[in-house]
């Protein structure tokens, strides 16, 4: 990868994605009922990122989701092993788990007492005399499928599915596996509802393009000169985006080069969640749509116990979470987004115009485009060239 960066920095150019102008129509981002095709589709009929394994450190450990439309809790059992269930509980719906994350020994409803273990059964109906012919082993907990895989802790819509992490992320997953995402620990988790479509926020990290005016006085420096490679794995792509420093590879054997110290490496895990690999700590980004123009937005950051420690360790991480989340995402990358969706229902154009370097914002759009029909269909796609330019 440090090799390919080089290379695209002599020619001073991007690496080559679809090469040709693409429009796409600005009702991606207003249509509500496409918002409903998608959510019945991409958030339907593949893994969800439910966050990172750290989460659910000991037995009793468990995070709820940060969406409604998809209320689940997700627990570290007694024996080791993780388990998702439908935040609800089967007498009359009341959700089971109220923090985003929290230890327990079971689940006690708080509407009626109904008691339910790590695994999801029932195991005690307050006054069972009012209830004659009702069995706890009818009115279990309603399973989801879950894994445990590269660190990350994933959901899935279907009851009685086995989820693959590996075979869904294909040589990104092991990605995840080398660069030991697992030990990583969690510093601080926020959640905030952004005024933009869920893609909108998404495609801001999927080009270079902006970064010398957007990001003029946060990463313009960090990146100067800065060229992007690709790759892709199924519906998922990983950009490497060379930073200022990788000329210093001259002064260093080959043996001796690590990717993070020269290039932030980012992934778009189909179909919500972008993760960013920086040289000392990562970003797991989702995005949980609410309406064509409103987004529920989540920033974890992980680092390393042993990069960061005492109270310098944890000033410093303090510091670099204000300037990721606060100034760089929320300030500069998500604030123009939303600046973008005001616009969009107001006239002026009815499409977007994306040139050479902003090809992974077409890929990624027509991959959502392909599965509005269901999983592993392709349906036509909607991202339009103007015109193929050598």
């Amino acid at each position: 990868m440090i090799k390919r960066l080089l290379a695209l920095r002599e020619t001073r150019r991007d690496e080559k994605m679809l090469d040709e102008v693409v429009t796409i129509p600005v009702t991606k981002y207003t249509d509500e009922a496409l918002l409903e095709r998608e959510i019945a589709s991409a958030f339907s009929h593949y893994p969800l990122v439910a966050g990172h394994a750290s989460a659910l450190g000991a037995p009793g450990s468990y995070l709820t989701s940060d969406w409604d439309r998809f209320p689940y809790v997700v627990v570290r059992g007694e024996d080791g092993r993780v388990r998702a269930f439908y935040n609800q509980c089967r007498h009359r719906g009341a959700r089971l788990a109220g923090q985003p994350a929290g230890t327990v020994k079971n689940f006690v409803c708080p509407f009626h007492g109904w008691v339910y273990g790590l695994d999801g059964a029932l195991k005690g109906i307050t006054r069972a005399h009012d209830f004659p012919g009702v069995k706890t082993c009818d009115y279990g907990l309603v399973e989801l499928p879950a894994a445990e895989s590269g660190g990350l802790i994933w959901v899935g819509r279907t009851p009685g599915e086995t989820l693959d992490i590996p075979g869904f992320l294909g040589t990104f997953h092991e990605d995840l596996v080398n660069f030991d995402v697992a030990s990583l620990v969690q510093y601080k988790k926020t959640k905030v509802v952004k005024e933009a479509n869920w893609k909108l926020l998404i495609k801001t990290y999927l080009e270079g393009y902006h970064v010398p005016y957007l990001h003029r006085d946060t990463l313009a420096f960090a990146f100067k000169k800065g060229v992007i490679a690709h790759d892709e794995d199924g519906p998922h792509i990983r950009l490497s985006a060379a930073r200022t420093n990788i000329g210093e590879t001259a002064l260093k054997p080959e043996a001796e080069w690590r990717i993070l110290d020269y290039a932030s490496v980012y992934y778009t895990l189909f179909p919500n969640t972008f993760f960013i690999l920086h040289p000392d700590y990562v970003s797991i980004n989702t995005f949980w749509p609410l309406a064509p123009d409103r987004t529920i937005w989540t920033h974890e950051m992980l680092y390393r116990d042993a990069d960061f420690t005492g109270s310098a360790g944890q000033s410093a991480l303090a510091k670099r979470f204000r300037f990721t989340n606060d100034t760089v995402f929320d300030q500069e990358d998500f604030a123009i987004a939303e600046n973008v969706q005001r616009t969009l229902p107001h006239g002026g154009s009815d499409h977007h115009v994306l040139g050479l370097a902003e090809g992974l914002l077409a890929m990624f759009q027509q991959t959502i485009d392909e599965r509005l029909t269901g999983p592993d269909t392709a349906a036509p796609t909607t991202p339009r060239a103007t015109g193929r330019h050598s």
